[in-house]
């Protein structure tokens, strides 16, 4: 929240916008009871799952459990950072949110943005004039559609050093203004502007709503690069922008897949096969910051570069930054010497595909083929070499099922012995994972499930809904018993905050717009808006339940004292146990009473 002193602003913002009124501009909702029910725009459903709450300003689907405020559903609904989604709900709400040193450098951001829009329909409508033939004749050659240029908003830049400076200060930009844009660049001796794509097919970059934020240029001639992207500027980084996201990010989420290639014509023609859900990585090697751009939309990344040595290596690195951005990978190899615009250009659409399904698998196994495809003759050191490569790799997993479906490749294609790759693996495995899940306060992991929530979900949201039962609970048996991390942090920062629980539970996701915990934020506030009439009954019987375990645990403590005492010999500390187990003892018969 770089803008903002307090989350004063950020109230008023909520305060004069209305979530269902927010979410009806691109979800079709139906009133059901107190709450708004839809298809969920985050993935693909038939029955409607998704539900928003106008009472408390929150949606939540019970189907992908995607959940939050406004400004939640914005982020996820436009794959936007906070910042942004602020920026924009602020300025629907008619909230100036700006610092005053702040409001020279957006007003710079707006003015780039200007100047590359204007440049990227000079470039567009030269790409159709007359100067524009043989860019559109190269265009045609690789299989582009009108339909398609237009889509993309492709254009052409001339051979010509000024042709565009002089059409954007004849526009009325500034020269500094331009200059910052990327798009021209100063001469040595300071003297004038030139144009910085000169002989070039123009590929506008676009964020989602339309607006270009740099541009890459492909040499129609002997130029070299052959291709060349705008330079940083205060508004364009490749590192943080892909390429066709603009028009792949529906698609992209409603697969919950995004296919990851190399070039811009890579993804054009995939998209324009009819294949939307396709980005491209702006010609560099995919960052940390696309990887968690992409994981805005989607879960699960199929990386397609092309099928020589150094598109197989960039998968890899490729493969690893996705890893680690939480997100799953799978790899197509495509023929050695082929990308994928060649393939579906041979192909068709139909056997493209075919090859696709056919020829997919994951990062791990993709690992494992290049290194014994590199390893002619498989000797036991080249065997053990093979099995520590994709220790780190396989140990990683989160899943014991995919853990020992690997172990099992491993053993196959190596042909080891399935015992052996457990030895060595188990350990690790041993001394990673054991004691994840233990818990000796209460609930046991959430694996109890009463209707659409779990056992701590409904009493979490019991104590919100009632102070006095909040409380209650509290004094009885305290506040950490949660299993779940994600509830047992929400009760400790419930703790330190002032308001009511709905003025909590607002902060507290607007703190934490990007976890999955506002999420789990917003499924408690729609339990909160529940009517249960057992609810109290099955919160005074875990109470019971704890109490009862509490107790079991001090006479066991007790016990196990008073037998080291008479080993000892010593019996006045033992007459004085006697005094606590009557304590104990009177502690218990009241917990029965309840």
């Amino acid at each position: 929240m770089a803008y903002l002193e307090d989350d004063q602003k950020i109230r008023q913002i909520q305060s004069q916008l209305d979530i269902v009124e927010l979410i009806s501009e691109s979800v079709q909702l139906s009133r059901k009871g107190n709450n708004y029910w839809g298809l969920c725009p985050f993935h693909g459903e038939k029955t409607a799952s998704f539900s928003v709450s106008r009472d408390k300003q929150m949606f939540y689907c019970f189907g992908c459990h995607i959940g939050g405020n406004i400004f939640t559903f914005l982020m996820k609904r436009d794959g936007l950072e906070f910042r942004e989604a602020l920026e924009i709900l602020a300025a629907k709400a008619g909230v100036d949110i700006s610092r005053p040193r702040d409001r020279g450098r957006i007003d710079q951001q707006k003015a780039i943005i200007s100047i590359n829009n204007a440049a990227a329909q000079f470039y567009h409508q030269k790409l159709l004039s007359a100067q524009g033939d043989d860019a559109r004749s190269y265009l045609s050659k690789r299989g582009i559609t009108q339909q398609t240029i237009e889509t993309y908003r492709l254009g052409y830049a001339e051979d010509n050093w000024q042709e565009l400076t002089n059409y954007l200060l004849g526009r009325g930009f500034n020269a500094e203004a331009i200059k910052s844009s990327g798009l021209v660049k100063r001469s040595d001796n300071q003297s004038r502007f030139y144009d910085l794509f000169r002989h070039r097919i123009i590929f506008p970059i676009m964020l989602y709503n339309q607006d270009v934020i740099g541009f890459g240029g492909r040499s129609l001639g002997d130029a070299m690069p052959k291709y060349l992207n705008t330079p940083e500027t205060e508004l364009f980084s490749k590192r943080k922008n892909l390429y066709g996201l603009a028009q792949a990010r529906e698609a992209i989420r409603q697969n919950n897949n995004a296919f990851l290639v190399e070039g811009y014509m890579d993804c054009i023609k995939l998209q324009q096969t009819g294949i939307m859900n396709v980005v491209a990585s702006l010609g560099t090697a995919l960052t940390e910051e696309q990887a968690r751009l992409l994981h805005r939309y989607t879960e699960k990344v199929t990386i397609l570069y092309d099928g020589d040595e150094a598109g197989q290596n960039a998968t890899l690195r490729a493969a690893i930054v996705l890893r680690e951005a939480q997100v799953k990978v799978e790899i197509i190899s495509l023929p050695p010497g082929q990308d994928p615009d060649d393939l579906i250009e041979s192909s068709g659409k139909k056997e493209f595909w075919h090859y696709i399904e056919n020829n997919v698998c994951s990062d791990i196994e993709f690992k494992l083929n290049r290194l014994i495809l590199a390893t002619p003759v498989l000797e036991l050191d080249d065997k053990i070499r093979i099995i520590n490569a994709l220790k780190e790799d396989i140990d990683n997993l989160g899943s014991i099922v995919e853990r020992d479906t690997y172990i099992k490749m491993l053993a196959r294609k190596l042909k080891v012995e399935e015992n052996l790759i457990y030895q060595e693996y188990r350990q690790v495995h041993r001394h990673k994972f054991s004691g994840r899940y233990r818990n000796n306060n209460g609930i046991n992991r959430d694996n109890i499930k009463y209707g659409k929530y779990g056992l701590q979900e409904k009493i979490l949201a019991a104590m919100l809904k009632s102070p006095d039962l909040y409380d209650k609970i509290k004094s009885r048996i305290g506040i950490k018993f949660f299993a779940d991390d994600v509830y047992q942090n929400f009760i400790r920062e419930y703790e330190r905050m002032d308001g009511t629980p709905e003025e909590k539970l607002h902060r507290m996701m607007t703190a934490h717009p990007n976890d999955s915990d506002a999420s789990a934020y917003a499924r408690i506030a729609m339990l909160m808006g529940e009517e249960n009439e057992d609810l109290y009954i099955e919160v005074e019987e875990f109470i019971m339940r704890v109490e009862k375990k509490k107790a079991e645990r001090e006479w066991q403590r007790i016990y196990e004292q008073v037998e080291t005492l008479a080993d000892q010999g010593n019996f006045q500390s033992i007459i004085r146990f006697v005094i606590n187990i009557d304590k104990t003892a009177h502690f218990a018969r009241e917990g029965d009473a309840l």
